[in-house]
Formats: C-alpha cells, structure tokens, sequence
C-alpha cells in the first residue's frame, strides 16, 4: 500500500509580512535627526511662508504686544533666548523676529501631533533630554551659529509648570563661548493662559495681555581661566527677569 504524502505550500512571497512602516511622527524625528546632523537651517521659503501664517494667526487671535524689535542684530550670529511658559513661545518668537531662527526643541514634542507640524514647518531640531548629553545637538547649534545664523533655545529646558522663572541649564552658556555670539534675551508674559483652543481664540480679550519684551543683545563676561557655564546661565536669566513683571521673576526676584 503506497503512503500518502502531504506537501507544504510553498510560501507566497506577497504574503509574507513586511516590517512596520515607521509612523508619521518616527518620520518626522527622523528628518529633524538628520537636519541636526548636518546642522541644516530651516528651508528659507518655507520657514517665510510659516512667519506669514503665524503673523496672521497671533494678530488676530492674541494681539501680542511686541517692543524692542530695534534690538535684534539684522544678521550675524545670535543666540536668542527666552523665558518658557508654553507650546506658544518658538512660533510667538519666530513671528516677532524678523530672523530665520532654528529652534532647539525637546525630543518628546514630536510625539504632539499639531505641535510636530509646527515644529517640522519651522526647521527645529530635536534635543535629548537626561542621560548623556545631545552632543549632536549642541555641535549644530554651534556651527549655525558660527556661519552667522540665529538659534533660539530656552534656558529653563522645560516649560514651567508655574508661570515664574526657574533656574537655567548652563547649556546655553557653552553654547555662546563655543559660538562666540552675542545673546538677545526676550521675555514673554501672558502665554501661561493659552493652553487650549478657546482661550487662545479669545487672549486679546484677556488679562494679561501676551506680551514679547525683546532686550539689548550682549556678549557675556565669561571671565578668566574656565567658565562657570551656570554662572553665566543664572546672569543671562537675570536680564529675562529685568524684563518681565515682577509676578514672573520666580527664581530670579532679587
């Protein structure tokens, strides 16, 4: 009696699984990593084409209230560095500031849909937090700034959770001894309200009004022999604070 036989299909290779496609937003990151890497500033025309919307955008809905504008070097290295209430800062800036600016932006605001765009629109580029230190980011930070271009960063690292200032990272004091670039300190108030639609719809109806104080740029005084970074973090702080209404100094009141 012959034995019966079973064959196996051969596989079909349309069928065989393909890795997973990376998300939209892995995507996202991926093209801001590589930007970092080559410390690429933002695409000029698109960067333009984002300070226009914004412009529209925040004059209508907030009215901000921007003074200082004669401060801002019209080229040349900048570091541009500001106090940080909310998701509102890095467009509120690029539209006050008549520069392309790259903005340095924590990793983890990719993972924010509407705030991704934003950040992709505006050429930012992601920095990791904790751990080891985004070397990438500080070395096109630094290159940038060395081929004449603005970067804009935020001291406290974080937005605050309460609407005062909090002690600066010394990051953006490596930053300008590396760079040799002079800082534009600007101070925001009014923002902390913003937070979701409705209020951001209404803020030039409400109190207090959004406001961009923009201060004189300076060099820091970095002193003899090696740098104290916070030092230097805490006094380019204290020119924020001068800046802002008493209510907001936190950390720097005195």
């Amino acid at each position: 009696m012959q034995q019966e036989t079973t064959t196996v299909p051969e596989e079909d290779p349309d069928e065989q699984r393909s890795p997973q496609s990376p998300s939209r937003t892995e995507r996202v990151i991926a093209e801001a990593e590589q930007r970092k890497r080559t410390a690429q500033p933002p695409d000029a025309r698109t960067y333009a084409l984002a300070r226009i919307l914004g412009k529209v955008v925040f004059g209508i809905c907030t009215a901000a209230q921007v003074t200082g504008l004669e401060y801002v070097p019209p080229h040349g290295p900048l570091l541009i560095v500001a106090n940080h209430l909310s998701y509102l800062e890095p467009p509120l800036i690029a539209t006050a500031i008549p520069r392309r600016i790259t903005f340095l932006a924590g990793h983890e605001l990719y993972e924010i849909g509407w705030l991704a765009w934003v950040l992709r629109t505006m050429g930012a580029l992601p920095v990791r937090r904790g751990g080891a230190r985004d070397l990438d980011a500080i070395r096109a930070a630094v290159e940038l700034l060395k081929r004449g271009e603005a970067v804009g960063i935020f001291p406290e690292g974080q937005i605050t959770e309460q609407p005062v200032l909090k002690r600066a990272k010394p990051g953006l004091s490596l930053l300008a001894y590396r760079a040799n670039a002079p800082i534009l300190p600007i101070a925001i108030s009014g923002t902390e309200h913003l937070s979701s639609v409705t209020p951001f719809l209404t803020a030039r109806f409400r109190e207090p009004r959004v406001q961009v104080q923009i201060g004189q740029p300076f060099l820091p005084d970095f002193g003899p022999g090696k740098p104290d970074h916070q030092a230097v973090a805490d006094a380019v702080m204290r020119r924020i604070a001068a800046l802002l209404p008493a209510q907001y100094r936190g950390e720097y009141h005195s």
